[in-house]
């Protein structure tokens, strides 16, 4: 909005200059001796007043609409540090509605976010050898959208049968951008453009590929979780018992190859920006990218439930 001690600064940018030159001058001259009166002159000046505030009222208006015309809720920005660079990224308020899946169920029923493929695949990108599955929730997440990892090169619907290195997926289109996702590392997480939205893909083991190098757990799944929640038994949302039960899940968890099986239960990890990872449970195991024993873990979580 203008302040009124800025009318006097906006009215002589609006006017750019305008005076009064000879020629208008001199015409007002000569229509006086032609008259021998003073009125024309009068009328003149009255009429140059007139013209001059009209001009004065149409270049405030140019000025002043446009701002009003602007969205009333301005986008809030929050500045986080990543892999040694500060990057810009909206905040979870900005999240689509629904993205936040725990249910608030004292014994929830079995709730998996992997999404499922139409064929005998999953969808998946695969990004530097490393592969991902698409996840249901959120539906889109620009809001979070970090560097620019790549373009597809290779579509297929057999990514098992290439054994090349390019970035590849069975879902995301041929020159479809891939991106890091802010607040998560690359090796647990990435975003691609899907159908026009900017859909989350998570780390997972496929057709005998899991750990990359010397990767462990704490690779896949970050700390920082909000919230914890496991089929059939519980949530936990205590800050206190959720960082007790992530060390417990990180430190302790044993490698037990790069198979993955299906479970009967879910492990679902919300982070506060809006993100939920999964990891399937079968027993005493959970499978992500490889099978990962942990015991100790679900003693743990049955007690911090009770």
């Amino acid at each position: 909005m203008i302040r009124g001690d800025q009318f006097k600064q906006v009215a002589d940018e609006a006017l750019g200059g305008l005076v009064a030159g000879p020629a208008i001058l001199n015409r007002a001259k000569m229509q006086v001796a032609a008259g021998g009166q003073k009125k024309p002159a009068l009328s003149l000046r009255r009429g140059m007043a007139l013209a001059m505030s009209l001009v004065l009222l149409v270049s405030l208006g140019a000025l002043v609409i446009p701002q009003l015309n602007q969205p009333a809720i301005p986008v809030v920005d929050t500045l986080q540090s990543g892999n040694g660079q500060e990057e810009l990224f909206r905040t979870t308020a900005d999240l689509p509605r629904g993205s936040l899946v725990l249910s608030s169920e004292e014994k929830p029923a079995y709730k998996g976010i992997w999404e499922r493929g139409a064929g005998a695949n999953f969808p998946l990108l695969r990004v530097d050898g490393r592969f991902y599955r698409m996840l249901t929730h959120p539906q889109d997440v620009s809001a979070l959208t970090g560097a620019s990892l790549g373009q597809v090169a290779v579509f297929t619907d057999e990514p098992d049968l290439d054994t090349g290195s390019a970035l590849l997926s069975n879902v995301a289109a041929m020159n479809a951008g891939v991106y890091s996702v802010s607040g998560m590392p690359a090796a647990a997480a990435v975003a691609a453009e899907v159908n026009g939205r900017l859909r989350l893909f998570q780390r997972v083991a496929y057709a005998g590929n899991a750990l990359v190098g010397s990767e462990s757990l704490k690779d896949l799944i970050p700390r920082g979780a909000a919230a914890l929640q496991l089929s059939d038994v519980g949530t936990v949302s205590d800050p206190a018992q959720v960082s007790r039960l992530m060390d417990i899940l990180l430190s302790q968890s044993s490698y037990q190859g790069s198979s993955s099986r299906s479970g009967k239960q879910a492990l679902l990890i919300q982070y506060d920006n809006g993100v939920v990872l999964q990891l399937a449970v079968s027993g005493d195991s959970l499978m992500g990218s490889g099978t990962w024993a942990n015991p100790a873990f679900f003693t743990a979580f049955a007690e911090a439930v009770q």
